[in-house]
């Protein structure tokens, strides 16, 4: 009797042994469709490429349009965010990761007092062909088109790599790499990941033109230079307390 039920045994937690290990990779899979669908499909990509150096005075304003471009695309995807967790009442609900992203080209192209109207209209019927400079290999690592790398100074290039490896981070971090793992939460995970990758990819640009400015304008008075240099400390203060609130929802949605 005890033989038979020593085999009983081993026979379920070999099945329960099974089953986690179908579960665990059923999640890995699922960030792996989230990874795919956010990365690259062009044949361009050289991990060597020729950069166009460090930042100089003269990107003053091409840093100050890439950040604008990150602040804004944050914004965008904070609504298409509340799409695809159906906060919005009797609208067509995004299908597909082409969705999101044909609805992010969409609204970028819009004033923000048509972003709802837009949204509630649903799916894009008319479809755009993508152009991405930026994304994750198949094995998950951040890679760039080689002429944005060609054309843009290192700061800038730096910027997507952090933009690309926050989506990484966030689908492997914890509860995300659980939710991964059901199917009805896909969508939402990526419109959320874009948000927390826009925002990482803004905070750094702001940094980085901050520091730039305060090396390129040297004819300023002191008065002047120390309006920036307290203006940056606390663009900085900010940047950490929404941070801190930040972990602090997260925690309490573990919690809960």
């Amino acid at each position: 009797m005890s033989c038979q039920r020593s085999d009983r045994t081993t026979r379920r937690g070999y099945s329960n042994a099974v089953r986690r290990a179908r579960t665990r990779r059923s999640v890995f899979c699922s960030v792996l469709l989230c990874l795919a669908g956010m990365g690259l499909q062009f044949t361009g990509f050289d991990g060597n490429a020729y950069a166009e150096g460090p930042c100089t005075c003269n990107d003053l304003d091409k840093i100050q349009a890439q950040l604008d471009r990150a602040t804004k695309s944050e914004e965008v995807w904070k609504e298409i965010f509340a799409w695809a967790r159906e906060l919005y009442r009797d609208v067509n609900l995004p299908q597909s990761n082409d969705d999101l992203n044909q609805k992010f080209v969409q609204l970028t192209g819009s004033p923000n007092s048509q972003w709802r109207d837009l949204i509630k209209q649903g799916p894009v019927q008319e479809k755009q062909t993508l152009k991405k400079v930026a994304g994750l290999s198949k094995e998950g690592e951040p890679v760039l088109d080689n002429d944005f790398k060609k054309n843009n100074c290192d700061d800038i290039i730096e910027a997507e790599h952090i933009h690309e490896q926050a989506h990484k981070d966030f689908y492997l971090s914890f509860p995300k790499i659980l939710e991964a793992g059901m199917s009805s939460r896909l969508l939402r995970l990526r419109a959320e990941s874009e948000v927390e990758s826009y925002r990482a990819h803004k905070t750094f640009l702001e940094k980085k033109l901050s520091e730039l400015k305060l090396k390129c304008i040297t004819k300023l008075d002191n008065s002047t230079k120390k309006m920036l240099e307290q203006a940056y400390a606390q663009r900085e203060r900010l940047n950490e307390a929404e941070q801190r609130l930040r972990m602090y929802g997260n925690s309490e949605a573990v919690l809960n």
